[in-house]
């Protein structure tokens, strides 16, 4: 087999295997049984499959409420979380109530055409700032993990996707969430001191919105239905935090 085609069979398991993967993941906390409550949701779903629905993480705060912080940061910026969220194990000081370390985190998608919510960009002198992150035909996922207090790495966070209707599938790295947006608002404007100085800005911006350890990625899917899984780590702290595949379907 030629190595063109061994690489790109190989790129396609890669694909296939991670939101297969994040299926089977996801199916335990986004399949409530037929007796569930009706007011059952999917992070009260995911505590009851991590058998401790208090668990406490950090300042007392409990892990649904670490969760619930970080689905409505993604939805604020109209991201909408996937099937299910997700979970790191000893990503925090471990204490008396939380003995595994455990932070809770959200994945989402959003299809193009998407300009952040919310977030009034400035009118910088000799700046084009395009406001729109993603085109039509294109995917922003989102990661936002909740409880992280230091995050001096920029990488570690995937997503894996598969266009259903076109065949088309890739696996790309997603960026801090302020690096990312500030990239692409700027993406037309040449290298220049007023350039830095505009990503000076805007990144004094987005920082006000998005906690440490948020990522973004945006993903040129083409059109049709998406399948999506977004897994990886992040750094908190000096510690590195694996958080388990979240798994979701976007129409572009």
């Amino acid at each position: 087999m030629p190595s063109h085609a061994r690489s790109r069979s190989l790129k396609r398991s890669l694909a296939a295997g991670a939101v297969a993967l994040s299926m089977t993941v996801g199916g335990v906390v986004a399949a409530a049984p037929a007796s569930a409550d009706p007011a059952t949701t999917p992070e009260s779903a995911a505590a009851a499959a991590l058998g401790s629905p208090t668990l406490s993480a950090t300042s007392g705060t409990d892990v649904l409420a670490l969760l619930d912080t970080a689905n409505k940061t993604l939805r604020s910026l109209g991201i909408q979380p996937f099937l299910n969220p997700t979970v790191a194990f000893n990503c925090t000081t471990p204490t008396a109530s939380n003995p595994l370390g455990l932070l809770p985190a959200a994945g989402g998608a959003v299809a193009g055409p998407w300009a952040a919510p919310g977030i009034s960009l400035p009118t910088i002198p000799l700046v084009n700032i395009d406001p729109n992150v993603v085109k039509d035909g294109q995917v922003l996922y989102g990661f936002v993990p909740a409880g992280v207090t230091s995050d001096p790495t920029s990488t570690g966070m995937q997503v894996a996707w598969f266009n259903t209707a076109t065949g088309k599938f890739g696996i790309g790295q997603m960026g801090k969430a302020g690096d990312t947006l500030v990239d692409a608002w700027l993406a037309n404007v040449p290298a220049s001191p007023i350039k830095d100085m505009a990503a000076k800005t805007l990144s004094g911006i987005v920082n006000t919105i998005a906690p440490a350890g948020s990522r973004l990625a945006p993903v040129t899917t083409g059109k049709g239905t998406v399948l999506s899984a977004v897994f990886g780590t992040v750094n908190n702290g000096g510690r590195s935090c694996f958080f388990l595949p979240m798994v979701g379907v976007t129409n572009a």
